[in-house]
């Protein structure tokens, strides 16, 4: 009953073959035989000639192949985490020998193989079998001594499992058709170049370090690892501590020029040619743009390389306050991954010039769901071939040409693509207000977060006590083996869905049973506290710096639908479902005297639904100003809106929502914890009342099939490649990025343009406030008390007026002493 192989595995065959080559990797295949087969009848063949082998395999059929010379290294993680299977570790794993693994899949089956087995019997059961007579055909062979119910699934099921321990038996006998020449296979040398161009064809970044021949000129040491970090440049004019006669390998080759001055910028000779076109080269690293500072902040540029025309002026990290006075100067900057440069410079008091352009946003408006983006590999797709390593200064120049072409190449295809307005006028300017929000950060009462801490530490003690003392004993709650022993063994729970090293146990599972025993909803309930304190108590807590704020990173170029994201701290997980994920908002604080002020959309994305679907019933709810789920379940229901009880508020909140991102009855049935009949009824009576929210999403649906792409009012554009798969479940996920991506990109376009106007508008008014965060549709800021009401009516004004629906937006504003206590601001 097995699939066919996909296409996409299929057309992967060839590669892998050219890959093994290219290693002089020994490789052998046989048509029409299992690769099972072919693995076992090549260990017998070794074990006969006195080989010891090792198999290297997650298919734990092959354990039945291990012997006293056969080990099979089972991965759990890939290759870096292996366990050893000798005849001693697959007895003490397993309770069987390696022989009678056959016996026990005989008995039990694998749904996974479509192996039947015996119905009704499980892994203990066949465990019990075979500890009893031997082997499962000795256990089949004395059924009827067997009482009960076991006894007659046994007789009655027998020639299911022969059957069964047929098709798991793995065929060793296969002489004739797979010759063991121990020749072949000894351990060569790989094909560096040939191996070389593979890999940077097939973008095995990582494993591209690994094929470059020892001694080699420009060899890293060690695969995946960055160049040494460049300290600064040694000069002992301007560096009293170098030493000239002790060169480091860190120091640029004499024949470029560095610039390191202690002066104004015309002290670099290249102010008055700055201001027409050069290329800021920062933050291309391979291992990122930054690396630790000895002092004052976290992180720091490695160093700065600014090409003009032929020549590239270089500064090392100690070189930078040299260029201070360079930024007020320059014009028209041109790099890629600009922004952690203008929030170094931020943090040390030096404004920069705003970038003209950024390749590495660029290619992100241009491809969205690529996920990752280099200026080599882009360089490469763009004809431009492979630009020299990026650890040796004098590759710059180059690099800096090939960003300039780049910078062409990609200008064409964002007007092509109707793309050039949201690049130009979006997602540029909003580089260096991010920069700014990073540079500013936001306070954190560390006291507080302490106490937090500490009362926290003290609920996940009493929950885990408590969980102790249903159970019975003493277990480790934070491992997977040692609760699902509780659950499906101890407590009897049924097994909802299993992994490859037994029952699941993750949240949805835990969810699902949470109904059927107390103990598990304070499982979950102990894995949000432990999930609370290691993330955002501990967490946190190393990420304050000495001024007292955390930092956070705004990801431009990472969602596909253009949201931005945060990291470190992540800000857009804090879980403000529940009471003790909100309270880590507590700890957010303004600066001494100020206040923090907030403001959040209300509804913005079932707003955009309503714009987007044209749907009467749902314009009119909102131009009243009514609430949206209350008049949902109003109509589905078929009840006055004062007669909506919260249950069917709930509900109808869910399938708001849940539509929108593509939920089916399926889902919503688990999510209200109804049936799935019930489900599907309430959807349809949904589409019924609100007929042009079905016609939005059949129509995005058609429009991604026809044009591979869907769009936002604002014309990002997301590729949906899927949407044509032949697999149902990959095509069902492109069709519902089709359905949700114009409203989710919409949205964060919206914001990305309020935020512009808002910020544009603060300065125009003179106003001392700081926009801080960006979290979901939220805007925090910090700002002196007095400035509130003009604040909050700037704010108001810009934020629902930034684009033009066929409904209203609306802002509500909050403002306190931290991000948890806040009360609301009356509208302007």
């Amino acid at each position: 009953n097995r699939q066919a192989a996909p296409d996409d595995f299929k057309s992967q065959l060839p590669l892998l073959r050219d890959v093994l080559k290219a290693l002089r990797v020994h490789y052998v295949q046989v048509p029409r035989l299992e690769a099972d087969d072919l693995i076992g009848t090549l260990s017998r063949q070794a074990e006969e000639q006195g080989v010891e082998t090792a198999i290297v395999t997650g298919d734990r059929d092959a354990l039945q192949l291990v012997s006293e010379l056969t080990t099979v290294l089972l991965t759990r993680k890939g290759v870096t985490d292996m366990g050893r299977m000798d005849p001693a570790a697959v007895k003490e794993t397993y309770g069987v020998t390696p022989t009678q693994i056959v016996d026990l899949k005989a008995l039990m089956g694998d749904a996974s193989d479509n192996i039947p087995g015996v119905p009704g019997v499980g892994e203990k059961t066949a465990l019990k079998l075979i500890q009893e007579w031997g082997n499962a055909e000795a256990a089949l062979a004395h059924a009827d001594q067997i009482k009960g119910k076991l006894g007659e699934r046994l007789r009655e099921h027998a020639g299911d499992a022969r059957l069964s321990y047929k098709l798991a038996t793995i065929d060793r006998h296969a002489d004739e058709r797979v010759p063991l020449d121990l020749s072949c296979c000894p351990v060569a040398e790989p094909d560096y170049p040939e191996a070389q161009r593979l890999f940077r064809e097939l973008e095995f970044r990582t494993m591209l370090g690994r094929v470059t021949p020892a001694g080699a000129a420009g060899t890293r040491a060690g695969a995946g690892t960055s160049p040494a970090p460049t300290s600064g440049t040694a000069n002992s004019a301007t560096d009293p501590t170098a030493d000239p006669a002790t060169p480091t390998a860190t120091q640029p080759p004499t024949e470029v020029e560095v610039a390191v001055a202690e002066g104004p910028a015309a002290a670099l000779g290249v102010a008055p040619r700055l201001v027409q076109d050069p290329a800021v080269l920062a933050a291309m690293q391979p291992s990122g743009p930054l690396e630790p500072a000895a002092a004052g902040g976290r992180l720091q540029p490695r160093g700065l390389a600014v090409a003009v025309g032929d020549t590239v002026h270089w500064a090392g990290a100690h070189a930078l306050p040299g260029l201070d006075g360079l930024w007020p100067l320059a014009r028209n900057l041109t790099g890629f991954d600009i922004k952690p440069l203008l929030v170094w410079l931020l943090r040390r008091g030096v404004q920069p010039t705003a970038p003209a352009y950024d390749a590495l946003v660029a290619a992100y408006v241009l491809d969205p769901g690529r996920g990752n983006y280099r200026l080599d590999d882009l360089a490469r797709q763009a004809g431009l071939g492979d630009l020299p390593p990026d650890d040796t200064v004098g590759s710059w120049g180059k690099r800096a040409a090939a960003l300039t072409a780049l910078r062409e190449r990609q200008t064409a295809a964002l007007r092509e693509a109707s793309l050039w307005e949201l690049f130009t006028d979006l997602e540029m300017p909003l580089v260096p207000l991010l920069a700014q929000m990073e540079a500013y950060g936001i306070g954190v009462d560390k006291a507080g977060l302490e106490e937090m801490g500490t009362e926290l530490k003290g609920r996940i003690e009493a929950i885990q006590a408590k969980i102790w003392g249903e159970v019975g004993y003493h277990f480790n709650l934070n491992s997977p083996k040692q609760l699902a022993e509780v659950l499906f063994t101890k407590l009897g729970l049924p097994v909802i869905k299993r992994t490859k090293t037994g029952p699941s146990t993750d949240a949805e599972v835990l969810e699902e049973l949470a109904a059927q025993a107390p103990v598990v909803a304070h499982i979950l309930d102990y894995r949000t506290l432990v999930k609370l304190h290691g993330t955002y108590v501990e967490g946190l807590m190393g990420l304050v710096e000495p001024d007292g704020r955390v930092h956070t990173t705004f990801n431009q170029t990472v969602a596909a639908t253009g949201r931005l994201s945060s990291t470190d701290p992540n800000l857009q997980n804090i879980p403000i479902r529940i009471e003790e994920g909100r309270r880590i908002r507590r700890v957010f604080v303004p600066a001494p005297g100020w206040v923090l002020y907030a403001a959040d959309y209300s509804q913005i994305e079932l707003r955009i639904v309503a714009h987007y679907s044209g749907d009467e019933a749902l314009l009119d709810a909102f131009r009243r100003d009514q609430d949206i789920h209350t008049r949902t379940a109003a109509e589905v229901f078929g009840v006055h809106m004062d007669q909506v009880t919260r249950d069917m508020r709930r509900n109808a909140k869910a399938v708001n929502f849940g539509l929108i991102y593509g939920q089916s009855s399926f889902g919503l049935a688990r999510a209200l914890g109804i049936g799935r009949g019930e489900a599907a009824d309430f959807i349809n009576r949904y589409f019924e009342r609100y007929p042009g929210v079905k016609a939005y999403m059949e129509a995005k649906t058609l429009e991604a099939r026809e044009n591979g792409y869907v769009t936002t009012l604002m014309g990002r554009r997301r590729p949906l490649p899927d949407i044509h798969a032949r697999t149902f479940a990959i095509r069902q996920n492109a069709e519902r990025a089709a359905i949700n991506t114009p409203i989710q990109g919409t949205a964060a376009d919206l914001m990305k343009l309020a935020m512009l106007k808002v910020h544009q508008a603060m300065q125009a008014a003179g106003l001392q406030a700081r926009m801080l965060l960006q979290v979901h549709d939220e805007l925090v800021f910090e700002c002196p008390p007095d400035e509130v009401p003009q604040l909050h009516a700037l704010v108001c004004r810009e934020m629902e007026g930034a684009m033009a629906f066929d409904v209203p937006l609306k802002v509500e504003g909050k403002v306190g002493d931290n991000w948890y206590e806040m009360k609301p601001v009356a509208h302007a």
